[in-house]
């Protein structure tokens, strides 16, 4: 009754007045039809009370007897006739219907779009229509009574919708109908996303079961067992993630398309043969019975014809005794698709000719059936060879699912655009990431890992990395944004040194560019690194020692122990004296026939070095004491004691820091100094920050590849996929399976790092080598390319070059003044973005890791250099370092 409050205001009494005389007239209705049952109910009782018991009633509604009349006169029940029964039952509908949601959603949508544009007011007819409903469905309004409502709004302008409607209230609720919804098998072009599961029974959040009028799919040959195990009622709705196509764990790599594919082809044939077999188990018997009839036949016409008196008479048409029937409808569809399979186009002609002369095409086809059947079986056999082979060859490959999108998650995560703007957020968020990135990163891995991420890796991700028990940099000078764990620097810094210093050799960089790459690892990413120069020139060493043109008597041996020498004049060691010792070879002083040697060294076309210049050679760093021409030598003082040295024995010089001032009074004034004499400080660019951050995740990955080198013999599951290696001792075969990943990388390197045919043989032999585990290895020349690409910037950055200066004046100082060092940078920075490095060793666990600070500085030229110009005014630094 509510319904008239959204009546205008006009109309609002009238509808109330017409709608309580409605009601009323309803229950007055109602109540005369219960009064009128009840009356004949009582009859009826009435009647059986007073004829008694001897007469049987008989619902003609459940249990239909029908009568005839015999040629005798007498009545017989129907069930002794031959004839089918015909049940009596309420009268259907006018027109036989399929009820279902798709129906009733179709119907609502025409009539709400025929009520808005044959209606002037569309809405409120809408509103008048289903208040009329809901009226019906409370019971308030009979059904006839509803439909003189309805009528004027749809039958006035669309008859077709008020009987569809029609329709629908004789299928929904009609007496007429049965339990079984007329025209079952439409229900099989309705597709499951248009079936309503909302009101259907639910068993778990992803399970509904289907309608109860749903017919069942045919199956036969079910035993008990496959009944009990096999579902034909609940339905899978997808209600997560995997609904939409950006659900990862839909997608598949090339070696999961390859077993998929197989299976497929599996599937396909022995469908075939199984169908192929259901037929002829279906043909075979007709065939037998026809052959033993014909043999039958054959017989009786040898017997007649022995016989003298002729018996035509007894033959059927055509002179066969014997005609034969067949009835199409016993063939399903698997019979039929497997008919029309093995005869192609003329499929449908044969299975007519079984229809109209069954004795000469069923022996036919199932000759043809056993044919093919032999030849399928064979076929398969031959390829389940085939096919056993490409799952041995795949299958371990697709079980590296990470692999399918690792070299594009990789790409983004070692870009400079991503790189830049998580340093930059955790300098806005005071050290820790932002919420809206840190959103979006969770975001991303959730449509990497699926909709389960949060319960399997939630905690993980978001995972700090613990510095309460590791060295700290000083609060008051230093404040960290980004904290970089190194481990197994012993060997890790050295092998990555190696493969960039053969990258960079191998790579089309300009020879100037080359050479001031190794400047800059030789003046300040060795020693940051701890690597000592004479280990970094060591190649150079064994090339020198193995040259046959260089003989032990172009190098002359130390011939004196300085013991009064200064040690403030003495370079410190770089390599351990016994290294030092054992390249040291005993040797006379040149003689005077020795400078007619053709092929010795000589210093005509050698430019001399000049006396106190800082040299490498083969046997360490020394300082040149003096050059003798006369003899073609140069004297070098080093660290045993001087020595006489060909040219060709000194490898390089080495330039010494450039002189400041304005350095050595920063210096003087401060009264900081890092906590730890064994830190290193540093103030560089952009491109520093991005050789850092790029380079500790070469570093972690090495780690990554030998750990992975010496367990994968422990892991019994890669048994079969990794490459077996001869040897007992597992840590031999560690560092065997490690140099080999090694040289993968170098060979990758040597062919190009942009050859896809050398990237895939690479990840190929890494996940033979390693396993699945190392997919974070198959971009490492990615990875080197982008390191390269920061150290060329920075070698050709004049700006760098003068911060690099500064570093190496304060580590000849013998410590670092933050305060000094940060005010200096700050004039040299030329208005740049500047980053703050800080590296402290950790000397527990052997010590053989260290601690990176990263800290965000922005543009520091302003209030530094106001503040380093209070100091002294004419002392200014050294603007730009000179070009090499």
């Amino acid at each position: 009754k509510e319904f008239t409050f959204f009546l205008p205001d006009a109309v609002q009494e009238q509808a109330k007045e017409r709608l309580h005389r409605a009601a009323a007239e309803s229950e007055i209705r109602l109540s005369a039809q219960r009064a009128k049952k009840q009356e004949n109910r009582d009859a009826m009782d009435e009647d059986a009370r007073r004829t008694g018991a001897s007469q049987q009633v008989i619902d003609m509604t459940s249990h239909p007897m029908m009568v005839d009349q015999d040629t005798r006169g007498r009545k017989r029940p129907f069930n002794e006739a031959h004839e089918t029964p015909t049940p009596i039952a309420f009268p259907q509908t006018p027109e036989s219907y399929v009820y279902n949601s798709a129906v009733e959603r179709q119907f609502f949508d025409a009539a709400k779009e025929s009520l808005a544009s044959y209606t002037r007011d569309g809405g409120q007819a809408w509103a008048e229509f289903m208040k009329c409903l809901d009226m019906y469905a409370q019971e308030i309004l009979s059904r006839s009574e509803m439909l003189n409502f309805v009528e004027p709004l749809l039958g006035m302008r669309n008859n077709k919708l008020f009987e569809e409607f029609k329709r629908i209230l004789a299928a929904a609720g009609g007496q007429g109908t049965s339990t079984t919804p007329p025209m079952e098998d439409s229900w099989y072009s309705v597709p499951l996303s248009e079936i309503d599961f909302s009101r259907c029974r639910r068993c778990s959040p992803s399970y509904r079961a289907l309608p109860r009028d749903y017919p069942a799919p045919p199956c036969s040959q079910r035993s008990d067992e496959e009944a009990k195990v096999l579902n034909d009622v609940w339905v899978s709705l997808p209600v997560g993630s995997e609904e939409s196509y950006t659900f990862r764990h839909m997608r598949r790599n090339t070696y999961e398309e390859t077993l998929f594919r197989c299976e497929d082809e599996r599937f396909e044939i022995d469908m075939a043969i199984d169908g192929n077999c259901c037929t002829l188990a279906l043909l075979e018997p007709f065939a037998a019975e026809m052959a033993t009839l014909s043999q039958n036949e054959l017989q009786t016409q040898v017997d007649k014809d022995n016989d003298p008196k002729p018996a035509l008479d007894q033959k059927g048409l055509g002179g066969k005794y014997y005609q034969y029937t067949f009835d199409p409808s016993i063939l399903g569809v698997v019979h039929r698709n497997s008919i029309t399979r093995i005869y192609g186009e003329a499929g449908a002609e044969m299975l007519e000719l079984l229809k109209n002369n069954p004795s000469v095409a069923i022996p036919i086809v199932v000759k043809r059936l056993r044919q093919k059947d032999i030849e399928w079986r064979r076929v398969r056999d031959r390829l389940n060879k085939h096919w056993k082979e490409l799952a041995e060859h795949n299958y371990y490959k697709s079980l590296d699912h990470r692999s399918l999108t690792w070299r594009t998650t990789d790409k983004r995560a070692i870009s400079t655009r991503t790189l830049i703007a998580e340093i930059k957020d955790r300098a806005a968020n005071n050290g820790n990431e932002g919420q809206a990135a840190l959103q979006a990163r969770i975001d991303k891995a959730k449509e990497e890992h699926g909709s389960f991420f949060e319960v399997t890796m939630g905690k993980a991700f978001t995972q700090k990395l613990d510095l309460s028990t590791l060295p700290k940099p000083d609060r008051r000078l230093f404040t960290p944004h980004m904290s970089y764990m190194y481990e197994h620097n012993s060997w890790v810094q050295r092998d990555a040194y190696r493969i960039l210093s053969f990258a960079l050799e191998r790579g089309s960089i300009a020879p100037t560019d080359k050479e001031r790459c190794h400047r800059l690892w030789m003046e300040f990413l060795g020693p940051w690194f701890s690597l000592s120069l004479n280990w970094m020139l060591s190649p150079a060493v064994n090339f020198q020692e193995s040259s046959s043109a260089v003989s032990h008597k172009d190098l002359t041996r130390i011939v004196t122990q300085d013991e009064n020498s200064p040690a403030e004049d003495e370079e410190e060691s770089l390599d351990d004296e016994g290294e030092l010792s054992a390249r040291v070879i005993a040797e006379e002083a040149p003689d005077a026939g020795h400078e007619d040697n053709p092929s010795s060294t000589t210093l005509i076309d050698h430019h001399p070095l000049p006396a106190g210049s800082t040299v490498s050679t083969v046997y360490g760093e020394g300082r040149v004491i003096r050059c003798r021409k006369e003899d073609g030598v140069y004297e070098v003082r080093l660290p045993l004691g001087n020595a006489f040295l060909r040219p060709s024995a000194v490898l390089c010089s080495i330039l010494a820091a450039e002189k400041s001032a304005y350095t050595t009074q920063r210096r003087n004034d401060d009264r900081t100094k890092l906590d730890r004499p064994d830190d290193k400080l540093v103030i560089g660019t952009q491109s520093l920050y991005l050789f850092f951050r790029l380079h500790q995740i070469l570093c972690r990955r090495l780690g990554i590849a030998k750990r992975l080198a010496y367990e994968v013999k422990n892991d019994s599951s890669l048994q079969t996929l990794v490459e077996q290696m001869s040897g007992n001792d597992d840590a031999v075969l560690g560092r065997r399976r490690y140099d080999a990943f090694l040289s993968l990388v170098y060979a990758l390197l040597d062919g190009g790092t942009g050859s896809a045919a050398e990237g895939g043989k690479y990840e190929d032999r890494v996940r033979s080598l390693l396993g699945h585990g190392g997919y974070e290895l198959a971009t490492m020349d990615k990875l080197i390319s982008h390191i390269l690409k920061n150290i060329q910037s920075m070698a050709n950055d004049d700006t760098m070059w003068s911060l690099v200066q500064l570093f190496r004046r304060h580590l000849d100082a013998g410590g670092f003044k933050p305060e000094a060092f940060r005010q200096e940078a700050a004039y040299l920075s030329d208005g740049e973005q500047m980053y703050a490095f800080q590296l402290c060793p950790v000397h527990k666990d052997g010590g053989d890791k260290s601690v990176l600070y990263m800290e965000y500085l922005g543009v520091i030229a302003g209030s530094e250099e106001e503040d380093g110009s209070l100091s002294d005014p004419a002392v200014e630094p050294l603007n730009k370092r000179q070009k090499r």
